[in-house]
């Protein structure tokens, strides 16, 4: 960044309106329990019978590991596996983890794409093409694997027959596949968490823009309706540990796209970090509170 771009950026940040600072971290406060709301109907639809808050506690400790692990993959394992210790199911417990990801992430990429293809001339980029393109396949790759297993289960015999060990790692599979398919037939649990995902992004949209009001007055909600699914699409790509530098890569890129200074962009993504710290923060002060030593 250039000294110009330095100076601006801090103008930009010392600019703040305290007000809808508070009132950005509030939203972000309802975003984890819509989002928690979604994975905690996903665990009573497999009957493990656990407390909302104590889903909300495991998906905020989950957001601690987020700030150090890549993605959301290492808070997703943590959270899956608290459940499972909690209830003495972890095949159940890892498979709503799943499928609240799942389509959390198929109703992104629907978004995402019709953003793209309403604004084509903005989105005119190999990087945000290449990052539709990867998630549509890797999407349609594990839903291959999920139903049809005849790939599954050729590699199954293959490995077993040459190494009989592994059989052990293979039964895991099978229970956390079988657990997966299940939610085949829980139709009104799969049609609430396609909702709730809807939901979810509208009010991810709203974060994102009271954030950017917090630096900048004129922004226009059309703008950010358009260009928070593309944010968080680059965001969602494992590349990074913890989106360190892919966060702010993908604000201020977008915003710029959308006609706006890179520095608003980035004073919106150091601010978004902040509240992922916090949001961190509690989940660490939650975790010795709900973390299980053995099943209850």
């Amino acid at each position: 960044m250039t000294e110009q771009g330095r100076r601006v950026l801090i103008e930009t940040l010392t600019g703040a309106n305290f007000l809808v600072l508070v009132l950005s971290v509030l939203i972000g406060l309802l975003i984890n329990i819509v989002s928690a709301l979604k994975w905690w109907m996903l665990i009573r639809a497999q009957n493990i019978v656990v407390g909302y808050w104590r889903a909300f506690s495991y998906y905020l400790v989950g957001q601690f590991y987020n700030q150090i692990l890549p993605t959301s993959v290492g808070g997703d394992v943590v959270r899956s596996y608290e459940l499972g210790k909690f209830t003495g199911r972890h095949a159940d417990a890892m498979a709503s983890v799943f499928v609240e990801r799942y389509t959390g992430v198929l109703v992104l990429l629907l978004i995402a794409s019709v953003s793209v293809l309403a604004q084509l001339s903005r989105f005119d980029s190999a990087i945000i093409y290449l990052s539709l393109a990867a998630f549509a396949v890797g999407l349609a790759f594990m839903a291959w694997l999920i139903l049809d297993l005849r790939a599954y289960t050729n590699v199954k015999v293959l490995v077993i027959g040459f190494a009989p060990k592994f059989g052990f790692v293979f039964s895991k599979i099978d229970k956390l596949l079988e657990s997966i398919s299940a939610y085949r037939n829980s139709s009104l649990a799969l049609l609430g968490a396609f909702t709730n995902s809807f939901l979810f992004y509208f009010i991810a949209v709203v974060n994102v823009y009271v954030t950017a009001l917090v630096f900048e007055s004129d922004v226009a909600f059309l703008d950010v309706l358009i260009a928070t699914p593309v944010i968080m699409l680059l965001m969602n790509l494992p590349i990074s540990f913890g989106n360190l530098f892919l966060m702010e890569f993908a604000y201020s890129g977008v915003f710029v796209l959308m006609g706006y200074s890179p520095a608003l962009g980035l004073s919106v993504a150091i601010t978004m970090r902040l509240k992922s710290l916090i949001d961190g923060i509690m989940g660490g002060l939650l975790y010795p509170f709900f973390v299980t030593k053995k099943y209850e």
